[in-house]
C-alpha cells in the first residue's frame, strides 16, 4: 500500500504505516511510503 507520506528513509514510514494499516513493515520508495501488511 502507497500512503500519501513523504519520507527520505524507512524509519519515517513506520508511525504513518501503523495508523494507516497497522503494521510497522515499510519501506521509503521514491520519497513515499510504501507499506506492507505481513
Amino acid at each position: 500500500t502507497i500512503i500519501n507520506e513523504k519520507c527520505f528513509a524507512t524509519s519515517q514510514c513506520w508511525t504513518p504505516c501503523k495508523k494507516a494499516i497497522g503494521s510497522l513493515q515499510s519501506k521509503c520508495m521514491n520519497g513515499k511510503c510504501k507499506c506492507y501488511n505481513g
